[in-house]
């Protein structure tokens, strides 16, 4: 059951993301107005790891970004980043492509090539090095609290 379960969530989201690219290449009288905007691959989407790879807030250098693919996935969050901060010619970048081999390894070389001096991003530096999904997680709750307080 819970097999089932999963792969029904996973096929709906995949239909989702997947549908902006099939209304994109037919016309349609409901979207032809302009009013509703639909990502594309075309308009800059990158694909389904592009858009799960979305970060709620901008993360450091060398740490998973803080998103529903780095909560799944570490190392393929990184292997997306690599694509969205510039290739292997940026030093993030190059993070990484590290973090690819090794999320907990790719905080370390951060650490050591520019040390940050704020106490907060060396904690979540350091936990990340513990476990790279709890410091997603940690990321995304951060980012979801800071989404509601303008709303106070």
């Amino acid at each position: 059951m819970y097999r089932a379960l999963a792969l029904s969530g996973v096929l709906a989201v995949m239909c989702v993301a997947f549908a902006g690219d099939c209304l994109a290449q037919g016309s349609s009288q409901r979207f032809a107005f302009g009013g509703v905007k639909i990502p594309t691959r075309s308009a800059g989407g990158g694909g389904l790891f592009a858009r799960l790879n979305k970060p709620l807030v901008p993360t450091m250098p060398g740490l998973p970004t803080a998103s529903p693919l780095g909560l799944i996935a570490p190392r393929l969050s990184n292997a997306v980043m690599i694509f969205q901060k510039g290739g292997f010619s940026t030093q993030a970048g190059r993070l990484a492509g590290i973090g690819v081999l090794s999320p907990r390894i790719s905080p370390v070389v951060a650490l050591i090539t520019t040390p940050p001096k704020d106490p907060t991003a060396i904690w979540t530096y350091g936990l990340t090095i513990l476990s790279p999904r709890a410091a997603v997680a940690v990321g995304m709750i951060r980012g979801a609290m800071g989404l509601t307080s303008g709303l106070r």
